[in-house]
């Protein structure tokens, strides 16, 4: 069983929306979807400082995920990190996060990482490092709750 991690393409688009499909409603709101989309379309046209990669196993894309550069080469965002819901506890998302911890690391190896998840997925980061900043309760809808995440190196 191969398990590769690439550069996303125009091509991936349907296989990402359905695997982030898969996470609602559990780790993603409803109202998040068109977000995604319009994420992915602004990829697509280069409009967004963002590097987005996929993750395929058995050549099939069952994840996605990227990190943004936040305009100083020492803080980086990570933006969309996701493992269609049929693939969760697989390892798979903990390799997609080292993938793109090692493609930061690239650019500058003494740098910050900051991510907003909710309390579903924090203990996920907590595991890798990342401790939490900030709590917005009901941010993304009622009951899922914002928590800013920060990685220093």
């Amino acid at each position: 069983m191969e398990t590769t991690i690439r550069e996303y393409l125009s091509s991936d688009y349907n296989d990402c929306i359905e695997a982030f499909k898969s996470n609602v409603p559990d780790y993603f709101a409803s109202k998040e979807v068109q977000d995604f989309e319009n994420f992915l379309e602004r990829i697509e046209k280069g409009k967004d400082n963002v590097r987005f990669f996929v993750v395929q196993y058995n050549q099939k894309v069952i994840g996605c995920g990227g990190f943004a550069d936040m305009n100083d080469d020492s803080l980086f965002a990570l933006a969309w990190g996701l493992i269609h819901k049929d693939f969760h506890g697989r390892g798979f998302g903990e390799k997609l996060l080292q993938h793109r911890i090692e493609q930061i690391r690239q650019i500058n190896p003494e740098f910050s990482l900051i991510i907003d998840t909710t309390q579903y997925v924090k203990g996920f980061f907590e595991k890798h490092g990342f401790r939490t900043t900030k709590v917005t309760n009901d941010y993304y809808t009622i009951g899922m709750h914002r928590h800013d995440m920060i990685l220093q190196f």
